[in-house]
């Protein structure tokens, strides 16, 4: 599969990887992803002298990064009035800073590189819908003017979409994101740099101030810092009850002629809607998304899509649809990402819970772990880290996200949504179903031959649940992902799912 679901997202244009000679197995750092994250911190620590390998699972880009809208915000979903009220002011100041001076370093790459990437710079306009959002949007009005994001009340937007009130929040931007990892990826290789792509990352451990590194052909790499540029660090299990996974839906859509000005816009509905215009070879076009749901929780995603249609097409003109996909993110307890050193660990990083602002989170990554292989904190690393313990702000949603990790182990234990009759599969469709009193997942394929899963996602045997849209197999508790042939698309999972030797194909055809 050449990206991560059955969808392709208005980015997606797949480039065989081709994996740089690797003639050494001791480096610097080892970065463990091929996304926004993992490409920008390899190309900067690269640059500047280390010694660095990327190993990816799949190609670059095939994950959350190839299906992102590509927002490159100074703001973020946890809205810094939260921020001010969980970590205090000085902290929201440090990360506004640290989040105006990540839009700064990837215009600066844009310029060095001169990578075409359809960059731009846009202002965004978040509004209220209803009288009772007003107040929201006022605490975040303030909030931005204490921490220094320039921020002001409008009159105007340049959307069709009704509104109440509504405040213009200048220094963003936009890109393409695939065009631009891939030009980082090229700079990175020119200086030095490697990469293992189709490689999966079996075991990481720590001894004697060495970090080695198995992977899935046999091989064992050393390196005196490992990062973690994933979602999830393999056979970790800590941070599995600390960020929960979410799915996000998104159209890209043709216009007739060119918007008033290139700009983004959001509103503050639970879940929120968001819209962009894009610019892409001289053509325009409209990005929405939203309707966004955790993962494994929503039978019918494609009634998503349709929400999203249609509420598109309620509200602005368009020609036609381009692309429709989904994608994954993580929702950390506190609202904030964990980047930094793993607790317990002396050499080995990781990166996650960006809270569906990857671009920038994934980039600010490479202004926080290059500072702290060098062993020099910062204000911005020591509020990001990993062992950091917010009880106030994180306690609501950790124990939310930990209610609903038990409640689906102990569902699928003793009330499992399964059916009996295989017929009731489609072709190219995929169920759980009670086989012998077992549970299974049972993929029909296009010709209508069955296919037979156990049900027990391979990471912690949770039940996995059929996502008709991407033609997936989606596990609630933790966000793995398998392709509808049961092979792992997205982890903490490392196995496949188990295959079982029904008698039941020649039956139920």
């Amino acid at each position: 599969m050449n990206q991560a679901g059955n969808t392709k997202s208005f980015w997606e244009n797949h480039i065989s990887p081709e994996n740089t000679d690797v003639d050494n197995q001791k480096f610097d750092v080892i970065i463990i992803g091929a996304g926004i994250t993992g490409i920008t911190l390899a190309n900067e620590l690269q640059q500047n002298g280390k010694k660095c390998l990327i190993i990816e699972k799949e190609h670059p880009g095939f994950g959350t990064t190839g299906r992102t809208t590509a927002h490159i915000n100074n703001f973020f979903d946890s809205s810094y009035d939260d921020v001010i009220s969980n970590f205090g002011e000085d902290n929201a100041k440090v990360l506004a800073d640290a989040a105006k001076e990540t839009v700064k370093y990837i215009k600066r790459n844009v310029q060095k590189y001169g990578i075409a990437c359809e960059f731009a710079e846009v202002d965004f306009y978040l509004f209220s819908s209803e009288e009772n959002q007003n107040k929201k949007l006022e605490d975040i009005l303030e909030a931005h003017q204490k921490v220094g994001i320039e921020t002001k009340p409008t009159q105007n937007i340049p959307f069709n979409l009704p509104f109440v009130k509504a405040v213009e929040i200048h220094g963003q931007a936009q890109f393409h994101p695939l065009k631009y990892i891939r030009a980082l990826l090229k700079e990175y290789e020119k200086k030095g740099g490697k990469i293992l792509n189709q490689t999966q990352v079996k075991d990481c451990t720590e001894e004697n101030d060495v970090v080695k590194v198995d992977t899935s052909d046999g091989k064992t790499f050393e390196a005196k810092s490992v990062v973690w540029a994933t979602h999830h660090a393999t056979g970790d299990s800590r941070f599995n009850l600390l960020v929960a996974p979410y799915r996000s839906y998104a159209m890209s859509a043709k216009l007739s002629g060119p918007p008033s000005k290139l700009a983004q816009t959001a509103d503050l509905e639970e879940p929120y809607h968001y819209l962009r215009y894009h610019k892409s070879d001289n053509q325009y076009y409209l990005i929405a998304g939203g309707f966004d749901h955790k993962t494994g929780e929503e039978p019918d995603t494609e009634n998503r899509f349709e929400e999203l249609e249609k509420y598109v097409r309620d509200r602005i003109k368009f020609e036609h649809i381009e692309n429709q996909w989904s994608a994954q993110y993580y929702v950390p307890a506190d609202g904030l990402p964990y980047i930094g050193k793993m607790p317990g660990e002396e050499n080995i990083y990781l990166c996650t819970g960006y809270n569906g602002n990857g671009m920038t989170f994934g980039t600010m990554v490479s202004l926080i772990i290059p500072d702290l292989i060098n062993g020099v904190e910062t204000d911005l690393s020591k509020m990001l880290s990993p062992s950091r313990i917010k009880p106030v702000a994180s306690a609501k949603q950790v124990i939310k996200e930990n209610v609903d990790t038990v409640s689906n182990l102990i569902k699928d234990r003793f009330n499992p949504d399964e059916i009996s009759d295989l017929n009731q599969i489609p072709n190219d469709e995929g169920k759980l179903a009670d086989v012998d009193g077992d549970a299974c997942a049972v993929y029909r394929d296009k010709s209508g031959s069955l296919h037979f899963f156990d049900a027990k996602c391979t990471h912690m045997g949770c039940h996995v649940q059929w996502n008709p849209s991407e033609k997936s197999w989606d596990c609630p508790c933790h966000g793995s992902r398998f392709d509808a042939l049961g092979k792992v698309l997205i982890g903490p999972a490392l196995k496949d799912l188990e295959q079982i030797n029904a008698a039941h194909d020649k039956n139920h055809k």
